[in-house]
């Protein structure tokens, strides 16, 4: 029994030790410089990269059907896979990366609404990764709008409207 329990334990050891460093969204929580571990891409062109995306957790009935109250949808940042160029350092660019992941957070809130409003059959499994494509799908658009209009960056006053406008988001306005 205790060398089942030890197998076990090593393996868990081992897949929690190979998951990538995330970070959970918080309203009180910016983005420093420091969590930004990744090695630059010598064929980027860009000054920062986030890594952001969407974790979902769900219990399901013996049934297929999803507990939308056991629902969770997190939005992260991941250390490892973002980077900046050292010399390229500011807050203007920070505050970029920043909404970057705020984007992230937006569509973590709409991933729970979607779920919250649709009605599962028994093959909710199915369903609700299809409402997790869409709204991905949604998220990873915008982010490539975002860098499109502001110029990654560059162009500040789109920058300071895209503020303005995920703030907005955040808040739950999404009226233009």
């Amino acid at each position: 029994m205790s060398r089942v329990f030890i197998i076990l334990f090593a393996i868990a050891l081992v897949s929690v030790s190979d998951a990538p460093e995330r970070l959970a969204w918080h309203s009180q929580r910016v983005l420093q410089w420091s969590d930004f571990k990744g090695t630059p891409d010598s064929l980027e062109r860009w000054a920062a990269s986030s890594s952001t995306g969407l974790s979902q957790g769900y219990a399901s009935n013996g049934d297929g059907y999803i507990d939308k109250e056991s629902l969770t949808v997190t939005a992260h940042f991941y250390p490892e896979y973002s980077w900046v160029r050292h010399q390229e350092k500011s807050k203007h660019l920070l505050a970029h990366e920043q909404t970057h992941f705020n984007i992230t957070e937006v569509y973590a809130r709409k991933l729970e609404d979607k779920v919250a409003a649709f009605t599962f059959t028994s093959n909710s499994l199915e369903e609700i990764k299809m409402l997790y494509k869409e709204v991905e799908e949604e998220r990873v658009a915008t982010q490539q709008l975002f860098d499109k209009e502001t110029n990654h960056s560059i162009d500040h006053m789109k920058e300071v409207q895209w503020e303005l406008k995920v703030a907005r988001w955040l808040r739950g306005d999404f009226e233009e």
